[in-house]
């Protein structure tokens, strides 16, 4: 099916362990039934009976209280008909003969329900599973239990909420309620009970669903103030908090008694044990309960208290029994394996996941195209000029200090990438020193020294831009906006008749927000090209050139399961590129035609990334992205003299036919860095149209401004606008 492949997903392996439980006061002869192997989709609710095998119980003669949990991923019966509700499972607060409708629902990952053993197999031929999208192993636990008991799958115990149900609910004194729990009238199927006690977190936030009022425990400083111990069951007069007296009137947990050793895991609200009552007041608070009102910030949480609790909202009518863990199970074990090959639709459908993939591509391609074309436009100005002529320093009406980065913005450029460094030497960049400036170029020295070039006729050039555009999507991919300003500094010569050499290094910074959550993507880019135009005649022409640049990607992506905590990374792009641009050209009159053929060919490697911020976070392989295209287009420009330059209308067509072949992202949640997620970056599109409107405001001996309004539109009828401002000096 078109929806499980789509070749974006490749199989994974999820395994699946149920372990069924039983569970008489005699031996039933109880067994189970469960499919063996699965293969299907589980990015939604599948029935585990589509296997052709439906899970059910047998050899139960009483009612049956069944509990299903799974660590990943979310668990659902359709059908309910005949069961019962049960106090802390599906939502559930107390138990009910009312039919549990809540266990149908599709965001749970524990639920339960009572009836006869005829309706529970009906509803577990419902059963049905979805997977998270992120966790390969996952563990469903089962468990059939006969009736009167709650069983907690993770230590194998069971758990009763016994005391007063009368309406008011009367206080039960602690001590009763000890006798009670251990007594042969509350034996469950030949387990002898005992006051909970409890020492894990998963095994307080179980209990704790279980209850709705407060609720004793078997915890208790009665033996030696200050020193609790757990009274009963498997931890019998084990200690687990140890605390000097406080004052009443200060309240809180005071210092740990010396050689007194605590449990890893405590839950007491903040401040108790205080022993807040004394025995000088008639009270001794020597007993721990549970906050068991819902809507209590408290809930849940531990606290001293004496007996029996009559007072405010500390009354507590009910006491908690466990069984388990001193010898004899109620349970006969079973168990059975399901081992699902599935074709789950992994992370990749997050759309701000797959909008940051595509959008690193995206820029990518842009950087690339944005470093030919100022190089593209230099060489089309000597094709027009015939010569190329150097920055005439005295039109700036100001000398440039190249030490002074307030003074010119130009300047970090220079110094990062031609000065190395060296601010430190005072250097003025005027029309006096230009040539000693260019002949201590780095790039000078390398072609001066492997080629044996004298750089004293070389001429420099500058180009700024500033762009903006929008990636509008039609296909259910989130919207991409991004703005990018510009710095192209170059050099060039004419080393024999017709033919122009030069090299342009570019500083670019772009910012592109994907969607509207906060995933955005920074970059800083840098590039180097080498170029040469020649010209057979006055009206045919060859341009080329070839490239390397670099990307620093800054990376924030927003995760809608987490959107507080976003991820973050820093991902470096290697590029290499070229292209090939023939040109035809005819003057007439005061219009300019051109008709051109172009190729351009681009390889960029993104180096592999992890992120950092939440449990969500992946780590990305190395990818490469291949981009390549030819068009074919025209240009028209009328010239119109103006004082003092040409102000020079235009408009230009171009098609293009996108040669692009997919590339495949590959990642791994760094959680499970053993099971790998594919994502194909496709190109959405086979050849697209470009259409252009803009001016050239060309001055003298002065500034050469240009703007255009650029739309790509592309066959998939996906489209991007562009709107670009550059500012240069003439040649």
């Amino acid at each position: 099916m078109e929806f499980i492949l789509r070749k974006l997903v490749r199989c994974i392996h999820i395994t699946f362990f149920l372990i069924i439980f039983f569970s008489s006061k005699i031996v039933y002869s109880a067994d189970f039934t469960f499919p063996t192997s699965l293969t299907t989709d589980t990015s939604d609710f599948v029935l585990l009976s589509d296997t052709g095998t439906t899970p059910s119980v047998s050899g139960f003669s009483t009612e049956v209280l069944i509990t299903i949990t799974t660590t990943a991923g979310y668990i659902k019966v359709t059908t309910v008909t005949g069961l019962e509700q049960i106090h802390g499972l599906c939502g559930y607060t107390a138990d009910s003969s009312s039919v549990p409708t809540n266990c149908t629902d599709s965001d749970r990952s524990e639920i339960g329900f009572q009836g006869t053993q005829a309706e529970v197999n009906t509803a577990l031929a419902t059963l049905s599973f979805k997977g998270d999208g992120a966790t390969s192993n996952t563990t469903i636990s089962v468990s059939a239990t006969p009736e009167g008991a709650s069983y907690n799958p993770v230590n194998g115990h069971y758990y009763r909420v016994l005391g007063s149900f009368t309406t008011p609910p009367q206080a039960v004194d602690w001590a009763d309620a000890r006798t009670e729990a251990k007594s042969d009238a509350k034996k469950f199927n030949g387990l002898t009970g005992y006051l909970v006690t409890i020492t894990t977190e998963q095994e307080n936030n179980w209990i704790k669903e279980k209850i709705s009022t407060n609720a004793w425990t078997g915890g208790s400083d009665s033996e030696t103030e200050n020193i609790w111990k757990w009274m009963d069951g498997p931890e019998a007069g084990q200690t687990y908090t140890c605390q000097k007296y406080v004052e009443a009137s200060v309240g809180g947990t005071g210092a740990t008694i010396s050689g007194c050793s605590e449990q890893s895991y405590l839950n007491w609200v903040p401040g108790e044990p205080n022993s807040h009552r004394t025995a000088s007041d008639g009270w001794d608070e020597d007993y721990m309960h549970l906050y068991g009102d819902r809507t209590d910030v408290k809930f849940g949480q531990w606290n001293d208290f004496p007996s029996p609790a009559t007072v405010g909202n500390n009354v507590v009518t009910k006491y908690i029994v466990e069984y388990g863990g001193m010898g004899g199970t109620a349970t006969v074990f079973g168990s059975a394996s399901l081992s699902i090959n599935s074709t789950e639709v992994d992370f990749f459908v997050d759309k701000d996941l797959v909008g940051i993939v595509e959008g690193q591509s995206e820029s990518a391609k842009r950087f690339i195209y944005s470093s030919t074309y100022p190089v593209l436009e230099r060489m089309e100005w000597y094709r027009t000029t015939k010569k190329n002529d150097n920055i005439k320093f005295q039109d700036l009406g100001i000398d440039i200090d190249i030490t002074n980065k307030d003074t010119y913005p130009y300047a970090k450029l220079l110094d990062a990438y031609l000065l190395k460094g060296d601010v430190n030497k005072e250097q003025k960049l005027s029309n006096k020193n230009i040539e000693k400036f260019i002949s201590e170029l780095p790039l000078s020295q390398y072609l001066k020294n492997e080629f044996g070039m004298v750089p004293r006729k070389w001429k420099i050039w500058s180009s700024g831009y500033f762009k903006k555009g929008k990636i509008k999507l039609k296909s259910g991919k989130v919207n991409k906006e991004f703005d990018s300003d510009a710095l192209t500094l170059g050099m060039d010569k004419i080393i024999r008749k017709n033919t122009l050499f030069g090299i342009a290094i570019r500083l670019q910074d772009e910012d592109t927000d994907v969607g509207q959550s906060g995933t955005q993507i920074k970059s800083d880019a840098k590039s180097a090209t080498i170029y040469s135009s020649w010209h057979k005649n006055s009206s045919t022409f060859i341009d080329s050139l070839i490239g390397y640049g670099y990307i620093e990607n800054d990376l924030t992506r927003v995760v809608q399961a987490n959107p507080s905590n976003p991820l973050t990374g820093n991902r470096g792009v290697k590029q290499y590129f070229t292209s090939i641009k023939f040109n035809k050209i005819r003057d007439k009159d005061n219009f300019t035609s051109l008709l051109f053929g172009r190729f351009d060919y681009g390889l960029s490697k993104l180096e592999s990334f992890s992120e950092l911020g939440n449990t969500h976070a992946l780590r990305f392989e190395e990818q490469n992205l291949k981009n390549k295209s030819i068009s074919i287009g025209a240009l028209t420009k009328y010239k119109k003299k103006i004082k003092k330059g040409y102000f020079l209308p235009y408009g230009r067509i171009e098609f293009f036919e996108n040669l692009t072949p997919d590339s495949e992202a590959k990642a791994s949640y760094i959680s499970d860095p053993n099971t790998t997620y594919y994502y194909t970056v496709k190109e959405d599109y086979s050849n697209s149209l470009k259409l252009e409107l803009g001016f050239d405001l060309n001055l003298i001996d002065s500034w050469y401004f240009s703007t255009s309004i650029r739309r790509l539109i592309k066959n998939n009828k996906d489209y991007e606008n562009e709107f670009a401002i550059k500012v240069s000096k003439p040649f």
